[in-house]
């Protein structure tokens, strides 16, 4: 998806919903209407909701929210509320931003998106987003993308800056936790059918088409461990090439293993020393 034509289609949306609904016309019939303008401006990506409203400060307020893509039907993002609204402030000063607030799948996620010239969206943009006790366990989009089951309340931040051509050769840098989880290994480790743990966190930054993780650690009553590496980004996601290495400490072994990780997000590859 294309976020110029998003971000112009969306706003002529809030427009179009403020008019509907100042002069009383049927809730409907304007949900219906926002959703042709916002389809028609990105052909490949499926959006809907249920109810639409006004908010305040000025914005637009969508219920039952779903984004997904034609081709991979599984794979949807759902929303309990999905709010959008302009950045007064930097509007009167001609820059164009934009804040999104989604509650779902048991928790919340905040994004503000600014974009660098004067009253356009072209050219560099910077995303910052917080997100607050999302279930991973009921977010079925994330199983379907990744062929695995993962479950989990993650939070934590990330920014991004970069240009609309070239997303993976930005700069940004985020930082996660993932408390009570549990990933579905595809190969079993150690007779492992699944990786559970009380917590995980991490710090990772992105530069030259580079994701490199720091400070990983991973605590659990099965095993303990600390990690660290890169993630060199390919164009198909899952196809990123892993260099990762760290010790895994087996706690019904009491001791420590030198372990690396390499494949790719599809198919990982460990190895233990």
């Amino acid at each position: 998806m294309k976020i110029k034509k998003w971000i112009t289609y969306t706003i002529y949306a809030i427009l179009i919903t403020g008019i509907f609904l100042y002069v009383r016309f049927p809730s409907d019939t304007a949900a219906n209407y926002i959703k042709l303008i916002l389809m028609k401006g990105n052909p490949d990506i499926v959006f809907s909701f249920d109810s639409v409203d006004l908010c305040l400060p000025p914005g637009i307020k969508l219920g039952n929210a779903v984004i997904g893509f034609r081709n991979k039907p599984d794979v949807s993002f759902r929303t309990n509320t999905l709010k959008i609204r302009p950045v007064v402030s930097h509007l009167l000063s001609g820059k164009l931003s934009f804040l999104l607030e989604a509650d779902t799948y048991g928790g919340n996620i905040r994004t503000d998106i600014h974009f660098a010239n004067r009253l356009s969206t072209e050219g560099p943009f910077s995303i910052n987003a917080v997100l607050s006790d999302v279930d991973l366990g009921k977010c079925s989009c994330l199983e379907a993308a990744t062929g695995r089951r993962i479950n989990g309340i993650l939070s934590g931040s990330l920014s991004y800056h970069g240009k609309q051509s070239g997303i993976t050769s930005g700069t940004g840098n985020a930082r996660f936790s993932l408390l009570d989880g549990r990933i579905q290994l595809l190969k079993d480790i150690f007779s492992l059918g699944e990786l559970d743990f009380d917590t995980m966190g991490a710090e990772i930054t992105l530069r030259n088409r580079t994701l490199k993780i720091t400070d990983m650690e991973i605590a659990g009553k099965q095993l303990s461990g600390s990690f660290g590496g890169n993630i060199f980004l390919n164009k198909n996601i899952m196809r990123s090439r892993l260099a990762i290495k760290g010790n895994i400490k087996i706690n019904a072994m009491e001791t420590e293993i030198p372990t690396t990780l390499n494949g790719t997000l599809a198919n990982p590859v460990p190895r233990f020393m």
